[in-house]
C-alpha cells in the first residue's frame, strides 16, 4: 500500500494481542488465548515497554468487513521475523522474511465479518527463518511492522490488480511500457481505459496471457525526473464498462540510469552519488519510524547535499520511497542480507525464501523513480567459490524482472571478489583507519592508499568499464565525547576521518559515489553480542540516535556541497 493507491483501506490501528513467548509455532490454538490486549499496528511490540526486548511467538487479531460473496487483497508492508496469517481460522499465508511486502488474496464467504489472525514469532531459527541471524549488525524487531490495507474486488471479481511503469529508450518522449496484473475471469482480447494525469482516458486493446497484459505507449506532454527536478506522472487504468472500483492507478518518473565507460549517467548526464547508508530505525519507535522523522531525516540529508541513500539491508518502507521521490533523492534498495556465509548460501531453504523476498521487494517498488539499484546479500561470501550459483541465480532473476535498473552488491572483499564480473555497478564496503589498524600510529594515513589500491584493483581490462562507488566507509564516535587526544570514538577523530573519506573518494577519477556508513546511531545485536559495540549501538552515524549532529556533519556537509551532482563529462 502506498499513498497513491486509492483503492486500498488502512487497517492500521489497534488490534487485539497477545504475547504467548516460548510456545512452538506448531502448538499454537488460538481458541486456547484469553489473556488479549491491545497493540497498535504497525508496531515492532518489542520496541515497546511491555515487551522491550522479548523474543517469542506472539497473536494479532481484529475483524475485517467484506461484503457477503466479494473477493478482496490483504496488503502487509512488513511482519517480522516469522509469520502466518489466517483468514477465518484458515491458513493463507507463511513468510519468513521480515522485511519483505506481502500480498495475500483472500476467497469470498457467505458472512461479510471476517477475522483476520496474524501469528508472529520473533525468534532466530535457521531451519525456519535463515535469512534472519542473531549475529547482523542491526536490532531484528518483531511484529506487524508497516502497514496493513486491505482491497475489495467488484461483484464480479474483475479488476486491474497492479500497474507496472518502465521507461524505454526514448523515456524523454514519454515511450512508456506498461505491465498490467488482472484478476477474475477477463475475456481475451481486452479493453483498457488508459489515462495518464488526469487528462481523458484513451482505449486500449490488449490480449491477455494468464492473468497479465502489457504493451507500450507514450506519455502526454512528458516530464523527466531527475533530484534536480523531481516531475511525476500517474497513469490510471480500468477496464471499459466496469466499475472504477475495478480500476487501478500508479505513480511513476520517466529517467534513464546507466553504467557505461566506467561511469554512471542519469538522463544522458554523467552523475556522482553522494550519500548515506540509512537503516529504518529510532530509539522511540524501533524500525517503525513515523512519516514526520523519513521527512526529517531526508532534510537532513539534503542539508548534508547527499543525493543518494542506500537502503541498508533490507526492502524499504513505502512510505519512505514515496518521499525520496517526491522530494528527489536516488536509492539503492537491498534485499534482506548481511554476511552470509557457506552455510547460508547453499542452503536450498535460503535460496526459495530469498528468491521469493527479492521479488516481491521488485514488485512493491517497480514504480519508484527514485530507486536505480537493485541490490542484494550485503557482505556475503563472495571471495569464494561458493557463493557463485546464488550471485548468478539472483542477477539473472533481477534482469528478467527488471532490466531498466542497475545490479549490484556491496561487497568487503575489494581486492578478492569472484562476482564482480556479474553485476553493472562495483561497490565495495572498506574500513581503513577503522579495523585492523590497532597498531598504526597514523590511522587516518591509511585511507588514501587503501582506496587507490581498490580502485587500481577494478580498472583491470575486465572490469574498467564498470562504474565503481564506495558503498560504505566510516568511523565510530560517541555523541558529545570531545578530548585533547582525538583518538577512535571521539567527535574529531570521526570528523576527520569521513572528510578525508569523501574527498578522496569523491576527487578520484575512477570514483562515481560514496555512501557513508552510517546516516545515525542505531541498535544492533543483542545479548552478550552486544559486547562488540559500546551501547550497543553502530555508532558510527554522522548524527546519533535523536538526530544530534556530531562534529563530522559540517565537515561532511562541506565537502559533499562543493562537489557536483552531474560533473562535467
Amino acid at each position: 500500500m502506498t499513498l497513491t493507491d486509492p483503492n486500498t483501506a488502512s487497517l492500521n490501528g489497534l488490534w487485539d494481542f497477545a504475547f504467548l513467548g516460548a510456545i512452538a509455532p506448531d502448538n499454537f490454538d488460538a481458541a486456547s488465548i484469553t489473556d488479549w490486549s491491545k497493540q497498535p499496528v504497525p508496531a515492532a511490540f518489542d520496541a515497546l515497554p511491555d515487551h522491550a526486548g522479548k523474543r517469542g511467538l506472539a497473536c494479532y487479531r481484529r475483524t475485517v468487513d467484506i461484503p457477503s460473496g466479494r473477493t478482496a487483497k490483504l496488503s502487509f508492508g512488513a511482519i517480522s521475523i516469522w509469520s502466518q496469517v489466517y483468514i477465518d481460522g484458515v491458513l493463507m499465508h507463511e513468510n519468513a522474511c521480515g522485511y519483505a511486502p506481502i500480498e495475500i488474496n483472500i476467497p469470498a464467504a457467505d458472512s461479510s465479518r471476517r477475522e483476520l489472525l496474524v501469528l508472529v514469532d520473533n525468534r532466530f531459527d535457521f531451519e525456519r527463518v535463515p535469512m534472519h541471524e542473531e549475529y547482523f549488525d542491526f536490532y531484528q524487531y518483531g511484529g506487524i511492522l508497516r502497514d496493513v490495507g486491505v482491497r475489495i474486488y467488484p461483484a464480479d471479481g474483475q479488476a486491474v490488480d497492479f500497474i507496472h511503469v518502465t521507461p524505454l529508450d526514448d523515456y524523454a518522449q514519454g515511450e512508456v511500457h506498461i505491465r498490467v496484473g488482472l484478476v477474475g475471469d477477463i475475456p481475451s482480447p481486452a479493453e483498457l481505459s488508459v489515462s495518464f494525469d488526469g487528462a481523458e482516458a484513451t482505449p486500449v486493446q490488449v490480449e491477455i496471457d494468464g492473468q497479465e497484459a502489457s504493451f507500450t505507449t507514450r506519455v502526454p506532454q512528458p516530464r523527466l525526473w531527475s533530484p534536480q527536478s523531481p516531475e511525476l506522472h500517474t497513469l490510471r487504468i480500468d477496464l471499459a464498462g466496469h466499475e472504477l472500483a475495478a480500476g487501478c492507478q500508479a505513480r511513476f518518473g520517466l529517467r534513464k540510469i546507466e553504467a557505461r565507460d566506467g561511469k554512471l549517467w542519469l538522463n544522458g548526464q554523467q552523475l556522482t552519488l553522494k550519500g548515506y547508508n540509512r537503516h529504518e530505525w529510532h530509539p522511540n519507535s524501533g524500525p517503525t519510524t513515523p512519516t514526520l522523522q523519513m521527512v526529517a531525516d531526508l532534510q537532513y540529508l539534503r542539508d548534508l547535499g547527499c543525493n543518494f541513500v542506500r537502503g541498508s539491508h533490507y526492502p524499504q518502507d513505502q512510505r519512505f520511497l514515496d518521499l525520496c521521490d517526491e522530494m528527489g533523492f536516488l536509492v539503492w534498495e537491498e534485499n534482506l542480507g548481511w554476511g552470509q556465509r557457506e552455510r547460508t548460501l547453499t542452503s536450498p531453504t535460503f535460496h526459495q525464501q530469498h528468491d521469493k523476498s527479492l521479488r516481491a521487494m521488485m514488485h512493491a517498488s517497480h514504480n519508484h523513480p527514485c530507486v536505480i539499484i537493485w541490490g542484494f546479500l550485503n557482505e556475503a561470501g563472495s571471495n569464494e567459490a561458493y557463493s557463485r550459483p546464488i550471485f548468478e541465480q539472483t542477477v539473472a532473476t533481477i534482469r528478467q524482472f527488471d532490466s531498466s535498473r542497475l545490479v549490484s552488491f556491496a561487497s568487503m572483499f575489494a581486492l578478492k571478489d569472484l562476482n564482480f564480473d556479474l553485476v553493472d555497478l562495483i561497490a565495495i564496503n572498506i574500513y581503513p583507519g577503522w579495523y585492523g589498524c590497532e597498531y598504526c600510529e597514523e590511522p587516518l594515513s591509511l585511507i588514501a592508499p587503501h582506496m587507490e589500491k581498490c580502485f587500481a584493483h577494478v580498472s583491470s581490462p575486465k572490469l574498467k568499464d564498470k562504474p565503481i562507488i564506495v558503498s560504505e566507509i566510516g568511523a565510530e564516535a560517541l555523541y558529545g565525547w570531545r578530548e585533547a587526544h582525538n583518538d577512535f570514538y571521539t567527535e574529531e577523530y570521526q570528523a576527520q576521518y569521513l572528510k578525508t573519506a569523501c574527498e578522496e573518494a569523491l576527487g578520484h577519477e575512477r570514483c562515481s559515489g560514496i555512501a557513508l556508513w552510517h546516516f545515525s546511531d542505531a541498535r544492533t545485536y543483542g545479548g552478550g553480542l552486544s559486547m562488540k559495540r559500546p551501547r550497543t549501538f553502530n555508532n558510527k552515524g554522522t548524527l546519533d540516535e535523536y538526530r544530534r549532529p556530531k562534529a563530522a556533519y559540517r565537515s561532511v556537509r562541506e565537502v559533499f556541497r562543493r562537489y557536483p551532482d552531474t560533473p562535467a563529462s
